[in-house]
């Protein structure tokens, strides 16, 4: 696609974004108001309720990372997140894939089977999958959230879900 083409879609997307913003919740979980149900949090860490702050949210999958990884990894791992942000409805797999386009005008977005009331941050990252990363949906990305990478934010979100999601122990 041509760089227009591209700034069009990130403009879409944008204003995609922001009205998904202005809905936001007091409590983090599915969007009727009960725990998060998707795959990225499989059972057993399947939450039991919603989530009454971020710090709560954050606790609770600290809790479990601190069954299987040292403290040392856990208390670097999610210091990397904020505890104050907006809480607002999430896509939660806003990646390419699940952004239909006809020519460079976006006509859908599919697999709403993650969204929920997350942190501002949890779109952010999960956009920025490194796995999924090419030099087109950087430059997308780069013209939504204009400035600086959130590294330490994204890889935090990338690694609670690749051991969340794939089982894996840390030892460390």
């Amino acid at each position: 696609m041509s760089t227009s083409e591209l700034n069009h879609i990130a403009d879409q997307l944008l204003a995609i974004l922001k009205e998904m913003r202005s809905y936001t919740s007091m409590t983090l979980g599915s969007i009727t108001g009960g725990p998060y149900n998707n795959r990225f949090m499989p059972y057993p860490w399947h939450p039991p309720h919603a989530f009454s702050s971020i710090q709560e949210y954050l606790d609770y999958y600290r809790t479990i990372f601190l069954d299987f990884c040292g403290q040392e990894f856990v208390d670097e791992l999610f210091s990397c997140l904020p505890t104050e942000a907006k809480v607002c409805l999430t896509h939660g797999d806003l990646l390419p894939q699940n952004i239909l386009i006809e020519g460079s005008t976006i006509t859908g977005i599919i697999d709403w089977e993650t969204a929920g009331y997350y942190p501002e941050f949890w779109e952010y990252c999960r956009m920025y999958d490194p796995g999924l990363m090419t030099p087109a949906w950087a430059h997308v990305l780069a013209r939504i959230f204009p400035g600086p990478r959130r590294e330490k934010e994204i890889g935090a979100v990338y690694r609670i879900l690749r051991y969340l999601h794939y089982n894996d122990i840390c030892f460390v």
